[in-house]
Parts: structure tokens; C-alpha cells; sequence
């Protein structure tokens, strides 16, 4: 895939002599700047093809604007022969799709689709077609399981077995179907039943969380508590159909974040970040008779190197805290690092709190270098998992829903109060910051609290029914779930937007925003801006050319957090 034509190349791999530059020239397989784009690859080496998801924006000079417009289908593409194609669709028939992957005899291709109002961590259904000799479907079948979830990354184990993670018992785990006693109503084994989560919220195509290890047993990372790990589940426990007769093992843990495992050999290799170490490439050898780990510390390939010293880091510290209707919410806590920087009034430092964005995201215990941006000069940070965040199963994922704009502002400002009981932090120097979605909480927690001093949003939503009508496709009826469908619920969207609370803001205000947004377009952010002007609040509107729904460019990165701390610096 080409980012700038959004077209799909292939480019042969020859052997070359080191330094030696003989590669061939990129052969063109898709029609570039056709509006079409592709993701979720997958190779059919018995028919020569592509098989990866198609998104249609429109062709050549009409690009289509409207999030309804915009169609999404399963797609072949030849590779054989040199022609440009725009593919041959296999699946049209829903709103969204993802995940294609193919049987060992490629007889069999397995996919995953979903409908709106559904996001693919509420309902989605597997698809299983079986394919003719020419790669057409000739018969396939719709599965929603026990009972309507969350089904995701479809993967086979040879012909006639193929695994699923899903959230069918409250957290996603891992199950089998069997093949070949397989219909629409078949059972699925969950091969290792655990009140953790295998994977997190699809946001992007063509993530796995687990592969297969030659001898038939399963390498998977699990997230506990808001913690990675990875675990060994054995070839018996994988074919076993009695809960008793399964067993795992922990391969390694202490990471912040696992993701994209894969299988080569007698070797697992994974993405992963800790609380130390930024992300990167690691690599774990496996014993090819047992799966079992040779060497308990992985070995790390690739990866940025931070110039932090090791007693330089902030290390979060696990937050539980009582909320509202008797439950839990999380947090992790940064203390400063900085011993130069001294605080005013005391020994207790200011606060930042970071909110996530999605809202369906979650807030990772891994070394994030703009959280220590922060601690190194003397702010201790509270990065916040309200209620409605991935990592602590369906129930708390879904508790957001219906209740945007109260359950997470009640978490936040619940989870500030802990740290003030506690005597982390100065009580009156709390500023609050967060993208999107976060963005739009700071906003809310303005409006709704007097415990912020200040606060910062970049590319945040001031008004929901504005966005409602203005976002793009997966998220169109994002806001269905999170308060309520439009119009029936129309009095929510008004009494839940900061735009309408503009009188009840008087902390000042940051508003970060990239005017390439198609996300949270610009008009969100000169709203809120311009009224806020009216009233007399103090607020400070930055625009950043070039840049969509997150900062991409080093230079604006740094130009933002620079006005950030300028922004603390005066208000705090």
C-alpha cells in the first residue's frame, strides 16, 4: 500500500549483493487516486491472488463526502499477471468487514462483518464461505455464537479448525469451531476460559493476538488489570473439550502492551512496550515439542532506544478507586522524577491528568515519552481507565454506553479526588488534558467541576449533535450507543455538550487542533472557541496545517507540548 495513491504495488525480492541496489522497479496492482482504498492483506498462492478488505470513497473527481456513501466489501486481487485491477468483489452485503483469512487448502475463507449501530467490540457475526476452485464463494455461513458479542480475528489451524477470539462469557477469550461438524448453530470451545482480555478494541485492520506453534499448541497475550502477558496454552488443552482437562502457561509478563503475534519456526515474535522500554519488535524461542519457552527474557530486534535514564522514568503506580453506583474504576499514577524542579506552596506537586480517547481505549502502563515529558519537569500525571475503557472485560467496556459525558466525568473526578486524599498532589494545581474523545471530557469536566485549574484539548468534540452529523462512516453511529440514538434522544446531545455549558466553564482553556481533521473537524474547536471569547474566559485556540486527527509531524508534536507547558506554566 502506498499512502500517497493509495494504491497496492508488488515489489519483487531478489537477492542482491549488501549495498548493492538491483531491485526491481514496483509493479502497480490497483488503480491509483481511484478513491478506492485497501487493508487486511492476505495472500491465495493457489489462485495467484489478494484477498484484504476494500473501502470506496468515490472515484476520480468525486470523492464522496457523506459517511453513508461510503461502502466497505471483501475483495480478490490477481497478482499473477500485469494488469491494474480495481478487484473482484466477494462480500458486499454489510456495512463493515474485516479480518479475511483463508484454511490451510484455501477451500475455506473466514471473515468478520458487522452492521451499524454495532463498533466490532459490541456485535459482530464470523462468516465462513467455502470457496469453488476459481475462489468463489459457492455456499457460507453466518455465526453470532451462544449469544450476539463480539466475535474477532478469525484464524485457522490447518483445514478444519478455526479460532475465534470472542467476549461470549464477558472477556475475550479464545474458542474453536470445529469444521467439520459446522453450522449456524454450532458450539464454540473456549480453549482457555479467564477473566482476561486476549486483545483490545479493534480500532485498526490486521492485529492479531495470537499464532500457532508447530506442535499445535497456542501463544496468546492476555491484558489483566490493565498488564500484558503472554501464555502457552498446550496442544492438549487446545483439542480438549472438557474445562478441566485445559491448561496455560505464562510465557513472560511485565509488558504494558502486547500485540501482532506471529509464529515463524520454533520462534514467537511480538510488538510490545513496558514501563521502561518504548515499543518494539521482540522475538521468544519456543521448543518445538512442547511450545514451552527456552529463555524466560525475550530478545529485543527493533525499537527506538529512549535517552531517559533508567532513574529518570516515572514508573505508574496501579490506582483503584471507589466511583459512583458502588463500583471500581482505574488509573495510573506518574509521581514527578524531576529532583531540581521544586514545587510552590510545599512538597506536594501539581497534577495533569490524561484522559483517552475512543472512549473505547484504554490508558497503557508502557513508556510513553510526552507522559514523561511531564514528570520530568516536576508534574505528577494520572492517566485514567474510567469506566467504558478495554482491559477489564464486556461489562465495563459497555458501561460507558447510554451515559458518555457522566460515567467517565464522574470516574475522572473520583479518581482525582483519591490522589488528593492521598496526599500525592497539590489540591488547587490540577490541569486536565486528552485527545478526541478525551478531548471532549476535558471539556465536560470543565463544565461540570471545579476541581480543574486548567485544562487542554486537542481535537476535542464540543458539540455531540455536530458531530453526529459530521464524522466519518466507522464512527457514524458510534454516538447510537454512547447516548443515544437522534432524534429520540436529542435533549441528551444538547444537555451533554461543553458548547451549551458555556457559562459553567471559567477554568482557561487550550484547544489544539488539526485543521485536516475529518474525525473532529476544526468546526468543533472554533465553536467552542469563539464563545468562550464572548464570555470572557481565557482561551487559547492553536491550529496546526497539515495535520488530521492526530499530530503526526515531529515539529507540531513539539510545538504543541511546548504550548502546553507554557499554558501550565501561567495558569497552574
Amino acid at each position: 500500500m502506498n499512502y500517497a495513491d493509495q494504491a497496492v504495488y508488488c515489489q519483487p525480492i531478489e537477492k542482491v549483493e549488501f549495498g548493492a541496489d538491483q531491485r526491481s522497479e514496483a509493479r502497480l496492482i490497483t488503480t491509483p487516486n481511484s478513491g478506492f482504498r485497501y487493508a487486511d492483506f492476505i495472500h491465495d498462492s493457489k489462485r495467484e491472488r489478494l484477498i484484504c478488505v476494500r473501502e470506496d470513497h468515490g472515484g476520480q473527481g468525486s470523492l464522496k463526502s457523506a459517511a453513508s456513501e461510503v461502502s466497505n466489501c471483501i475483495v480478490s486481487l490477481p497478482i499473477g499477471e500485469a494488469i491494474v485491477t480495481d478487484g473482484e468483489v466477494l462480500f458486499s452485503d454489510s456495512d463493515f468487514v474485516s479480518s479475511p483469512t483463508l484454511s490451510a487448502d484455501a477451500s475455506t475463507l473466514a471473515f468478520i462483518w458487522w452492521d451499524h449501530p454495532n463498533m466490532p467490540w459490541d456485535i459482530t457475526t464470523l462468516a465462513v464461505a467455502s470457496l469453488t476452485e476459481d475462489g468463489h464463494f459457492s455456499e457460507v455461513t453466518h455465526v453470532q455464537g451462544p449469544c450476539p458479542a463480539s466475535i474477532l480475528q478469525p484464524r485457522f489451524n490447518g483445514d478444519r479448525q478455526l479460532y475465534v477470539i470472542s467476549d461470549w462469557s464477558g472477556w475475550w477469550n479464545i474458542y474453536r469451531y470445529d469444521l467439520s461438524v459446522f453450522s449456524d448453530s454450532a458450539e464454540p470451545v473456549n480453549v482457555c476460559p479467564l477473566r482476561a482480555e486476549a486483545c483490545s478494541a479493534q480500532w485498526q485492520l490486521g492485529k492479531y493476538n495470537y499464532d500457532f506453534v508447530v506442535d499445535g499448541s497456542i501463544a496468546v497475550s492476555i491484558c489483566s488489570e490493565g498488564h500484558w502477558s503472554l501464555l502457552h496454552i498446550n496442544a492438549e488443552a487446545v483439542k480438549a473439550t472438557h474445562q478441566e482437562d485445559r491448561s496455560y502457561e505464562t510465557i513472560l509478563d511485565g509488558f504494558g502492551h502486547i500485540d501482532c503475534l506471529s509464529v515463524s519456526g520454533e520462534t514467537l515474535y511480538f510488538c510490545g512496550a513496558t514501563s521502561t522500554e518504548l515499543l518494539g519488535v521482540y522475538s521468544v524461542a519456543l521448543s518445538a515439542r512442547s511450545g514451552a519457552c527456552r529463555e524466560l527474557i525475550p530478545e529485543r530486534l527493533i525499537g527506538v532506544v529512549t535517552k531517559l535514564s533508567q532513574a529518570s522514568i516515572s514508573r505508574p503506580l496501579n490506582i483503584e478507586f471507589d466511583t459512583g453506583e458502588d463500583e471500581k474504576a482505574y488509573a495510573f499514577f506518574y509521581p514527578p522524577t524531576n529532583s531540581r524542579v521544586r514545587t510552590e506552596g510545599g512538597d506536594k506537586p501539581p497534577l495533569i491528568v490524561g484522559v483517552h480517547g475512543g472512549p473505547t481505549s484504554a490508558a497503557r502502563a508502557v513508556l510513553n515519552l510526552k507522559v514523561q515529558f511531564w514528570t520530568s519537569r516536576g508534574f505528577a500525571y494520572l492517566d485514567v481507565n474510567h469506566r467504558g475503557s478495554t482491559g477489564w472485560g464486556r461489562q465495563y467496556r459497555h458501561r460507558l454506553y447510554q451515559c458518555w459525558g457522566i460515567v467517565d466525568i464522574e470516574d475522572i473526578e473520583n479518581g482525582v479526588r483519591q490522589v488528593i486524599d492521598q496526599g500525592l498532589v497539590a489540591p488547587d494545581r490540577i490541569a486536565i488534558r486528552g485527545g478526541s474523545a478525551g478531548g471532549y471530557s476535558v471539556m465536560a469536566c470543565l463544565a461540570n467541576s471545579k476541581l480543574f485549574s486548567a485544562g487542554a484539548s486537542y481535537y476535542g468534540i464540543s458539540d455531540l449533535e455536530v458531530l453526529a452529523q459530521e464524522t466519518h462512516k466507522f464512527e457514524a453511529h458510534y454516538l447510537d450507543s454512547l447516548i443515544g440514538p437522534l432524534p429520540e434522544t436529542k435533549n441528551r446531545y444538547i444537555e451533554r455538550s461543553p458548547i451549551n455549558k458555556i457559562g459553567d466553564i471559567s477554568a482557561p482553556l487550550l484547544l489544539l487542533q488539526g485543521l485536516e481533521d475529518k474525525v473532529v473537524p476544526p468546526s468543533q474547536a472554533e465553536l467552542i472557541c469563539n464563545k468562550l471569547q464572548r464570555q470572557g474566559t481565557e482561551v487559547t485556540y492553536l491550529t496546526f496545517p497539515g495535520e488530521g486527527h492526530g499530530f503526526r509531524q515531529s515539529e507540531n508534536q513539539i510545538r504543541a507540548l511546548n504550548a502546553e507547558l507554557e499554558f501550565y506554566l501561567k495558569y497552574l
